[in-house]
């Protein structure tokens, strides 16, 4: 997948600029403050339809503005064009997405259609953050290579939804009448299992792609690993049946519990990952410089994983990708880039690419400052 232009209109502090980009890599150079990541963030709108950066839509939209206007064109690794665009606006509260003039059913039908792997400092709580982080993880990128999974996401979120109303009602009114729990459990177990399932095959599949990618960018004394923490018990079996036993289980176990606390104690919404270097576990003993490597390893056994799966090549977005990295392991980084398809990345400092990277039509490498961008000769 190939972004060729990008439009941004009343973006964040992008007034009107429209961007001609290369097949390689693309390198947005400027101080902090000047729109680099909001590039980023509008091609996210277009793969995603959301920003990996803000919390809501309305953060985006440029001040003073009535609403923000997107529009890129993509090309498929088949040669097929697509025309996005994505509108919204303050008052009413709105958001449309167009491909090809064409509104999609619903927004999560983009998802996975235009592939994208992220990495920001933001990402920077998977290594070290709360389990919710590492779950978003999962759920991304399972989500773009899986239509089915993403279907199963929503579904389980909304009797997740429901069944802790019931629950907090419970708490709170001291009665729960039969039969009015029973569907959503059923639904939470029917669901649930099956992303269990498919999170544990992820993992077992995932871990050849960190090893590879930390070895390209990290010497061989360090060996990462990245294990599967279920929110339950999963039975006898490995199959979905037997998850599908083991939450069923889970859940009969912690009636009381949940009824008095008024939530949901069992299923993949407690999910964590574990992740280890040389067998240490990486929240209590890794330092930063190894946190931001297994971070960089992560994205980029994402972006292999993800490739293998689909028919279309993800858009690779690093931004501020290189703090806290030394000059070595950015030049392996950048190696590794160049023989990848689209990438994007923003930077500071444009002395990271050295002799790295040659520049021409291919590479292209653009100012940014004060929400304008100029390429670069």
């Amino acid at each position: 997948m190939i972004l060729s232009r990008i439009k941004l209109c009343n973006f964040r502090n992008h007034t009107a600029t429209s961007i001609e980009l290369g097949n390689g890599i693309n390198a947005f150079l400027g101080a902090n403050g000047q729109g680099k990541t909001n590039i980023l963030e509008a091609v996210s709108y277009l793969s995603l339809t959301k920003s990996f950066y803000a919390s809501g839509d309305a953060e985006v939209i440029g001040i003073g503005g009535e609403g923000f206007d997107l529009e890129g064109t993509l090309l498929s690794d088949a040669g097929v064009q697509h025309q996005v665009r994505v509108t919204c606006t303050r008052v009413p509260q709105e958001k449309k997405v167009l491909i090809n003039g064409t509104p999609p059913e619903r927004f999560a039908a983009v998802i996975g259609r235009f592939p994208v792997v992220v990495l920001s400092p933001e990402n920077g709580s998977i290594t070290f953050g709360a389990p919710g982080e590492r779950r978003k993880f999962l759920d991304l990128t399972l989500s773009q290579v899986s239509s089915a999974y993403l279907e199963d996401i929503l579904e389980y979120r909304k009797a997740l939804r429901q069944r802790n109303r019931i629950l907090s009602d419970n708490r709170t009114r001291g009665a729960l009448p039969p039969g009015v729990i029973e569907p959503w459990t059923e639904s939470l177990v029917a669901y649930g299992s099956r992303i269990a399932h498919r999170r544990a095959q992820f993992i077992a599949e995932f871990r050849s792609h960190i090893l590879s990618a930390y070895r390209s960018i990290m010497p061989e004394e360090e060996s990462p690993d990245i294990g599967y923490l279920c929110g339950f018990e999963t039975g006898d079996g490995e199959d979905v049946r037997g998850y599908a036993a083991g939450l069923s289980a889970g859940l009969e176990s912690r009636h009381s519990e949940e009824r008095r606390r008024g939530m949901t104690l069992a299923g993949p919404h407690r999910d964590d990952l574990r992740l280890t270097i040389n067998g240490m576990d990486v929240q209590r003993f890794a330092s930063q410089g190894q946190h931001k490597t297994l971070l960089v390893a992560m994205k980029i056994a994402e972006y292999s994983y993800m490739r293998g799966m689909l028919d279309e090549t993800p858009m690779f977005l690093l931004d501020d990708a290189f703090s806290e990295l030394d000059t070595g392991r950015v030049h392996r980084i950048l190696e590794f880039a160049g023989g990848l398809g689209q990438v994007m990345i923003t930077t500071t400092e444009g002395t990271v690419f050295g002799r790295s990277v040659t520049w021409g039509n291919h590479n292209r490498r653009f100012s940014v400052e004060h929400g304008t961008c100029r390429q670069e000769a």
